[in-house]
């Protein structure tokens, strides 16, 4: 009930801010800019793997002496702010910020960045879509366009934060960074693994979110409707997107060998059955930080098929050459082919990553770490370099 009124309360006021959620009566004070949703009922489950980091960066922040408030990313009413802060956890950097003139002499902002570089990432999908018009003659609206990052700002931080592997570092080559922490998105550790003998190696899932044609599910459906003898399960919010739903309505509603099971709640008993034939996880997202869907599919122990843009560079992942139809198509066949010991031993080492590096409690270190790191260096505040300076100026 308290999560009802709280969404109602936001539907009709806005968010506000949280105050206190951890290291209450501390003597410094902290700001985290996240969501405050993840707050406001601390005891509903985590639907989501960031519910339950945002707790548990609050908690560490806590721990290092601060108290913490919390506001939505998007924040901008300026009068919720009652303290000027020693510490500023800021997901989506942006120019003339929410906390300006709230911050105590030497205090250290952190950048927490959860994606690519909205540039690369926005870039990504234009081309993704302008792609499948060629393809298809059907223009569809970009789903994930996210504001750019004022490159004068992102330098100006004390701290970069951010899930994802090398190559999702590399969208960033054109800036200044501050120290970076690698951060893992971490797996669940309360659901039950599949028995590896029970995947088929001729049936896949997609598992994603908001985006079709940025996650790929356009170029997976012309692949597998190509492939009758191998399927497709496909676990997304597709029917969200009315426009990419009506231009392939015939593989998701006519194509026997490709089951439209439309969103799931990964821990639900309905999704552990979805998932428990499957051999592969596949993934052709043109960008993401580090994809939480790859997480999940590791967390039940299933191997995982992804682009390199996805943030995994562990060889247990196996990462697909590029992502034209006809590499996914081979893929799929060849992944199909092979024996059933193969599988189970990719699935068995599937889940032994998740153990030794995606486990909430790898997250949990992780981010203490990155923590005590930043706030161990003298100063704070960085200047943000002046427009035409090494490093300021336009992108």
């Amino acid at each position: 009930m308290n999560a009802l009124l709280w969404k109602l309360r936001r539907r009709m006021l806005g968010a506000g801010i949280a105050r206190a959620v951890a290291g209450a009566g501390a003597p410094r004070n902290a700001l985290l800019m996240y969501t405050v949703g993840a707050f406001r009922a601390p005891a509903a489950p985590t639907t989501h793997q960031n519910i339950a980091q945002q707790r548990e960066l609050a908690r560490a922040l806590g721990e290092s002496g601060h108290e913490v408030d919390v506001v939505d990313f998007d924040e901008r009413r300026r009068g919720l702010l009652r303290h000027d802060y020693d510490l500023v956890v800021d997901l989506h950097p942006v120019e003339r910020p929410f906390y300006d003139g709230h911050l105590r002499p030497g205090a250290k902002r952190i950048c927490y960045i959860t994606g690519s570089d909205p540039e690369f990432s926005n870039a990504a999908e234009a081309a993704r879509l302008a792609d499948l018009e060629r393809r298809r003659g059907t223009r569809l609206q970009p789903r994930r366009r996210c504001a750019p990052f004022p490159r004068p700002v992102l330098e100006s931080f004390d701290a970069f934060f951010y899930f994802g592997s090398d190559a999702t570092l590399a969208t960033y080559a054109g800036y200044r960074l501050p120290p970076c922490h690698r951060l893992p998105n971490h797996a669940y550790d309360d659901v039950v693994p599949t028995r590896p003998e029970l995947r088929d190696p001729r049936r896949f899932l997609f598992l994603g979110g908001n985006g079709q044609v940025h996650k790929g599910l356009d170029l997976l459906l012309e692949a597998f409707a190509a492939e009758p003898d191998l399927e497709l399960v496909v676990c997304s919010p597709f029917r969200a997107e009315r426009d990419f739903a009506r231009a392939y309505r015939r593989e998701l509603t006519a194509t026997p060998n490709i089951r439209a099971a439309g969103f799931a709640e990964v821990k639900s008993a309905g999704f552990r059955e979805l998932q428990a034939g499957c051999g592969a996880m596949i993934l052709p997202s043109c960008s993401e930080g580090q994809a939480g869907s790859v997480s999940v599919a590791l967390s039940y122990g299933m191997p995982c098929v992804v682009s390199a843009e996805c943030g995994f560079d562990e060889p247990e992942v196996q990462v697909l050459p590029d992502c034209r139809p006809g590499t996914l198509r081979q893929v799929v066949r060849e992944w199909a082919a092979q024996p059933l010991e193969r599988l189970a031993e990719r699935a068995a080492d599937s889940l032994a990553l998740v153990r030794r590096a995606y486990l909430p409690a790898h997250y949990a270190a992780a981010v203490r770490a990155a923590l005590a790191q930043t706030l161990s260096v003298p100063g704070g505040t960085r200047a943000a370099p002046a427009p035409g300076a090494p490093g300021g100026g336009p992108r």
